[in-house]
């Protein structure tokens, strides 16, 4: 089975292609630039993979992809986060909407070909928490984005659920909340991985927020795209991610136990995220599971190390 992997340059995508590789798959992998950044820390042998540069949101690139390399399986990941999105509304609608549009359009127009595709949404399609009285929230629940990437997630969505009713294209959209690990470097949530990267380099750092968040680990949230991906069910499905709801407090706490320095070193701004983070996870757990979630502190040790062999490399700075 081939798998196309779009945004296979971005930090998701860089742990979703380890993830493949680690099945014994090799992936054609898709980016508007070669950048080897994240991969080459995550895939150190990734460069034998097919790679092919180009915009998703061209007429025709994705279906050429597909057919040049026969591709059965999508998991697309390309996307513009939050903060461009809300620098340019207009831009992150073309890459975020209308990229994934090719996508699906390309799935329809490939007689024979993709029968399947795993796309990232995010649990920014929920609105504050404060409309959510009763907790933990399942997928079916009223949706009420605060943000421009809010709203293309929400319109992806309902775009997937049209594909299936329309034209047969089965989909899956995974719903993550703060995804933390190596190579998030990208956007406010990825503060938490900031404050590893501070932590090995003893230096001080504030996190931009508090609050109760969902904090999932990088390789879990893969594994999730990935076991989707492999699974056979008919459909349009979309499902929460459901890692560990813990406040910023509570987390510094959890990097003091590896790290005492982090008592002094880093620090929080009292500012809630304006997106609910407690999930219910059981449909994906049920559907495609069971999907590992890995204890804070393994997770949290697993990505100092990294951090660590960096730094003794030269290669760890601050900022991102």
């Amino acid at each position: 089975m081939r798998i196309l992997v779009t945004g296979a340059a971005g930090f998701i995508g860089a742990w979703v292609v380890r993830q493949l590789m680690a099945r014994g798959l090799e992936p054609v992998l898709t980016d508007l630039k070669r950048d080897s950044s994240r991969l080459n820390l995550l895939v150190p042998d990734w460069e034998r993979l097919p790679f092919v540069e180009g915009d998703i949101t061209g007429p025709g690139f994705v279906e050429q992809v597909c057919r040049e390399h026969d591709i059965r399986r999508i998991i697309h990941l390309a996307a513009w986060q939050i903060p461009s999105c809300r620098a340019d509304p207009i831009g992150g609608a073309l890459v975020n909407v209308v990229g994934t549009l090719r996508i699906f359009e390309a799935a329809k127009c490939v007689t024979n070909g993709v029968d399947r595709i795993v796309y990232a949404s995010s649990a920014a399609v929920f609105g504050p928490p404060d409309l959510y009285p009763d907790r933990p929230v399942a997928e079916n629940v009223i949706l009420s984005p605060q943000t421009h990437y809010g709203a293309y997630k929400v319109c992806n969505e309902l775009t997937a659920r049209a594909y299936w009713y329309e034209s047969g294209v089965s989909s899956a959209g995974l719903r993550a909340h703060t995804v933390y690990g190596l190579g998030r470097d990208v956007g406010v949530t990825a503060d938490i991985t900031t404050a590893l990267k501070a932590l090995v380099l003893g230096k001080p750092f504030r996190i931009r927020f508090g609050g109760l968040i969902d904090l999932q680990y990088a390789k879990d949230v893969a594994e999730a795209f990935v076991r989707c991906a492999l699974t056979d069910a008919p459909g349009a499905f979309v499902y929460n991610i459901r890692g560990h709801p813990i406040t910023v407090g509570e987390i510094l706490k959890e990097m003091a136990m590896i790290v005492p320095q982090a008592e002094t070193l880093l620090s929080f701004e009292d500012k809630p995220l304006p997106i609910l983070a407690e999930f219910d996870d059981s449909a994906l757990q049920k559907d495609v599971g069971p999907i590992p979630v890995t204890p804070i502190r393994e997770g949290f040790e697993e990505t100092l190390e990294f951090f660590r062999r960096l730094h003794s490399e030269g290669r760890l700075t601050l900022p991102l």
